[in-house]
């Protein structure tokens, strides 16, 4: 009786009217409509089940057949014929050279991280700063569109490095196949990372003495400075920064002061004017860039 009442209220609910059966005999009559139904969902789908359905390659030409599934290199789903199934979260064929083994299209890609400084705000291969978003963790988090696009426009305190459309395709790819390697690895803890202005933080030592030239991304006060005229100084004092002081070397706090105190004298055709600023001015500003 409770399984007759548990079917009577559920086919009041979807509108079937119990006392008009397709057999007579309660119970038996809606079980046999119910089979109806199911006979029905399977006649209606049978010849798309029965022709057998061939996945991605019903649609698109097989490549790199002897180096696995199309899923294993482009995502998606090869199971289902609806494509924003089938297509979900896809790796577009020029973003997935990083599945490839010994792709030069990764080597170049790491060669520029390395040599755009990448690193000095972004963490990839398990190496950088984290003063923006964690890159390790992109594969499983953004679609390389998005960074595409990230890079191209980038965002505010990020610079802006004019990357041609295929140095952006093989940085892409280079950031995808670090983090398919380090993803598991990365850990990434929340943080808050201040894009805007702050105003109980306007008044420090870095807007006031360097922000009309330089910007910088900082661990205690976000994005500050609004200069584009100087170099972005974000990272400064990592092993990450460019080796742009005298003889090639990395910058450190004292090197700071002594560029600072006169830049000229580290560098003769520099354009940029002595600072000058008290020991606590030279205290607060080491410690706001310090990653």
């Amino acid at each position: 009786m409770d399984q007759y009442r548990y079917f009577n209220h559920f086919s009041r609910n979807i509108g079937i009217n119990n006392y008009r059966h397709v057999f007579s005999g309660g119970k038996l009559g809606i079980r046999v409509s119910v089979l109806i139904i199911l006979l029905g969902l399977l006649w209606s789908t049978g010849p798309y089940f029965y022709k057998g359905h061939k996945g991605c390659v019903e649609c698109h030409s097989p490549h790199f057949e002897t180096d696995g599934a199309c899923v294993d290199c482009h995502r998606g789903d090869s199971r289902s014929h609806r494509i924003h199934i089938a297509h979900y979260r896809l790796i577009q064929g020029e973003y997935a050279c990083f599945t490839l083994p010994d792709n030069s299209v990764v080597r170049d890609g790491r060669r520029l991280i390395d040599t755009s400084g990448c690193r000095r705000c972004h963490e990839t291969g398990h190496q950088g700063n984290r003063l923006a978003s964690h890159l390790d963790a992109s594969l499983d988090k953004t679609l390389p569109e998005a960074l595409a696009l990230a890079i191209k426009s980038p965002a505010v305190f990020m610079p802006n490095f004019y990357f041609h459309e295929s140095d952006i395709l093989k940085l892409v790819n280079a950031i995808l196949a670090s983090s398919a390697v380090y993803a598991s690895d990365s850990n990434e803890t929340a943080r808050i990372i201040h894009f805007e202005k702050n105003k109980e933080d306007s008044d420090n030592t870095f807007n006031k003495h360097c922000g009309s030239c330089h910007r910088v991304l900082t661990q205690q006060l976000g994005g500050l400075g609004q200069g584009d005229i100087g170099p972005n100084l974000s990272g400064i004092f990592s092993r990450f920064y460019f080796k742009s002081f005298k003889d090639d070397k990395f910058w450190n706090s004292k090197r700071l002061r002594q560029w600072l105190k006169n830049p000229r004298d580290i560098r003769v055709n520099t354009q940029m004017p002595p600072v000058k600023l008290t020991e606590d001015e030279l205290r607060h500003l080491i410690h706001i860039m310090n990653p």
